[in-house]
C-alpha cells in the first residue's frame, strides 16, 4: 500500500485532504479531545490518521472515532491514507458501527495487494454515561486514565489487523468514563524502538502519561509526542476525555 513519493504540490493536497477528514464534531462542554500527529518525515501527516463522527447510541447522543495506522510511513504512506480515510468517513456514515472494522478489511483485502493492510482502534461512545466500547484491530491497547487509582489502566480489546481477512477476528471492551477520566490513542510509532520492545514501550508510555497528566489535560497530547525520540515511523496519539461537571 506504499507508493512512490508524490509532487510536493501534490503531497500539500493531501495533507489537506487528510486534515479534512481528522475534523471531530462539536463536542458537548463536559467532553474534549485533542491530538498530535507527524510523520517520520517531520510533516504534519503520513501514514496515521483518524476518523470522526457523531452517532445516536441506545444512550443518546455520542461519537464514534477511528484511529488509524496503514502500511508504510512519510510521505510514501500518504496517498494510501488519504484513501482510505474518504473510504472510512463513507463507512461511518453508512454502516452500523459494528460493521465499519469489517467493512474495511473487506475493502482493503479487495485491493488485492500485498501492503494494503492497517491498523485500527474504533471507540464509540456515550455522551449522556459515559459509556464506551473498543474494537481494536492490531492496534496498539488504548490507556485509560482511572482517576480513584491515579493511573493509566491498559485497555484489553486485541485483534488482527485490516486487510488481512474479509471478517477479521476482533475482540472488543466496554467501560464507562467518570468525570476526569479519558482514554488514550497511539500508534506503535510511539512506544516501538529499535531498542526496545513493544511491552517496554507501552510501559514507557504508561510511566510518561501519567507523569505528563501532572502539568493538566491541555496539551497533553502534544507533550507526549514531544516526549518520543524521533523514529523511523508515523506518529500519532488521541486523547478523548470526560471533563469534570461545571
Amino acid at each position: 500500500m506504499t507508493e512512490a513519493a508524490a509532487p510536493e504540490e501534490t503531497l500539500a493536497a493531501m495533507r489537506a485532504r487528510l486534515q479534512e477528514q481528522c475534523r471531530v464534531p462539536p463536542l458537548p462542554t463536559d467532553w474534549e479531545w485533542a491530538s498530535a500527529m507527524v510523520s517520520a518525515e517531520g510533516l504534519d501527516f503520513g501514514g496515521d490518521f483518524f476518523v470522526a463522527a457523531p452517532l445516536q447510541t441506545s444512550e443518546g447522543p455520542g461519537l464514534q472515532m477511528v484511529l488509524v495506522d496503514v502500511c508504510g510511513n512519510g510521505a510514501k504512506a500518504l496517498p494510501a491514507a488519504t484513501r482510505l480515510a474518504d473510504t472510512i468517513r463513507g463507512l461511518v456514515a453508512t454502516q452500523p458501527y459494528d460493521g465499519v472494522m469489517p467493512a474495511v478489511s473487506a475493502h482493503l483485502n479487495a485491493l488485492e495487494d500485498p501492503e494494503a493492510f492497517a491498523t485500527a482502534c474504533q471507540v464509540v461512545l456515550s455522551f449522556t454515561t459515559g459509556r464506551y466500547e473498543i474494537r481494536s484491530a492490531g492496534h496498539p491497547p488504548v490507556l485509560r486514565w482511572d482517576s480513584a487509582a491515579g493511573e493509566w489502566s491498559i485497555d484489553s480489546a486485541r485483534g488482527m489487523a485490516l486487510g488481512i481477512q474479509d471478517s477479521p477476528e476482533l475482540h472488543h471492551s466496554a467501560g464507562t468514563l467518570a468525570p476526569d477520566e479519558g482514554l488514550l490513542f497511539y500508534t506503535d510509532g510511539v512506544v516501538e524502538t529499535r531498542t526496545s520492545d513493544f511491552d517496554e514501550g507501552v510501559e514507557w508510555l504508561r510511566d510518561v502519561a501519567r507523569s505528563e497528566l501532572r502539568q493538566g489535560w491541555p496539551g497533553l497530547a502534544g507533550r507526549l509526542l514531544a516526549d518520543v525520540t524521533q523514529g523511523a515511523d508515523d506518529r500519532a496519539v488521541l486523547v478523548l476525555r470526560r471533563c469534570r461537571g461545571i
